[in-house]
């Protein structure tokens, strides 16, 4: 069942050596001076880092709708390391380095599945009595926020009591979610109502609606906060919203957009589009996109990997995701995932 997806309208230093001239050859070394300068020299001149030496690793999940499974793939290889069963219909994903969890919605079995990230093993699910899509974690990973499609509410889930649920009724067919940075506001997509929820953690209640294009749907929020993006799906355009003053400017992307994400020093911002098959790069400077990159087919959930620099991009068509240099704004690999890849959310696990 695939009631919600927008077919129709549907991101050595050297050491210097300063000496004088000298002889080698008139110098006599005693055998602890000659064994010290062999190691001296051994690792001036590149000698093998320890086995032990810290490599940092970033993982994407990726929901494949069609065949129930997440696909975790190292970004750092680009390869496949685990497939991993969940519930019937996932869409929707949020990860955590803090808990080491990745949690996914399961539209089609009403839960959240919850994977151990350190293990890839499946815990024990949330039941949700509804349609879950969108998800976002609290910043501080102590709230799972959950938007229920049809029922037209949003769920928040306490992370380390799952059955301590609060529920807050929102605009028409809520999809997208995203938290502020500082942990103030959660902002909503109401792709049926055609605004921004804004939405006060503390207290769980609206304190603002923006009124935005035609069908939001994927949200995004700059690293400081200050910039939120709307993605308009039957307009064809995003906006790009001040969350100090609220005033917005709207700009026009590829055919049906769907997600977008904006790099850490929130200079570019990525935009996937489903019927365009394409990513639009746009310059946050000068709002202009500077640059359409062709991806696979329907593509819709994109995330960043700051620090191997590249964006990978759920492609629902093709049942892969495409991989993206952020410098040259290159597609440097495809890798080939399960049936009808989504990852609607944050789906790079970043280390703390």
């Amino acid at each position: 069942m695939q009631f919600f997806h927008i077919l129709p309208i549907i991101e050595s230093k050297h050491l210097p050596i300063i000496a004088k001239p000298m002889n080698i050859l008139s110098i006599k070394f005693s055998n602890r001076f000659s064994l010290m300068l062999i190691l001296l020299v051994s690792l001036l001149c590149g000698a093998p880092k320890p086995a032990c030496a810290h490599e940092i690793h970033t993982y994407a999940y990726i929901t494949n709708q069609g065949d129930d499974t997440v696909s975790v793939i190292d970004t750092a290889k680009n390869t496949i390391i685990r497939t991993i069963q969940v519930g019937k219909g996932p869409v929707g994903i949020a990860v955590s380095a803090q808990l080491q969890r990745a949690y996914i919605t399961n539209v089609e079995s009403q839960e959240i599945s919850v994977i151990n990230t350190q293990t890839h093993s499946v815990l024990p699910s949330i039941k949700i009595h509804g349609s879950p899509v969108g998800l976002a974690l609290s910043a501080d990973s102590a709230v799972l926020y959950v938007a229920d499609w049809f029922a037209n509410k949003v769920l928040a889930i306490n992370t380390q009591q799952p059955q301590h649920i609060r529920e807050l009724q929102v605009g028409d067919a809520p999809a997208g979610l995203v938290v502020s940075p500082n942990n103030q506001w959660l902002y909503i997509s109401n792709r049926d109502s055609d605004d921004i929820a804004v939405v006060d953690t503390a207290t769980l209640s609206i304190k603002k609606r923006i009124k935005v294009g035609a069908h939001p749907f994927g949200l995004t929020v700059s690293s400081s906060g200050k910039l939120l993006v709307s993605v308009n799906v039957k307009e064809d355009s995003v906006s790009l919203i001040d969350s100090k003053t609220w005033r917005q400017q709207k700009i026009k992307v590829g055919y049906h957009p769907y997600c977008a994400a904006i790099s850490s020093d929130e200079k570019t911002l990525y935009v996937s589009n489903t019927q365009d098959d394409s990513v639009s790069v746009i310059d946050l400077s000068s709002h202009k996109t500077i640059k359409t990159i062709a991806v696979g087919s329907t593509p819709e959930g994109i995330s960043l990997d700051p620090i191997n620099q590249r964006a990978y991009v759920a492609n629902w068509g093709s049942n892969n995701v495409s991989v993206i240099d952020t410098n040259t704004h290159q597609l440097i690999a495809v890798i080939k995932t399960g049936e009808k890849s989504r990852a609607f959310g944050q789906f790079i696990l970043l280390p703390e």
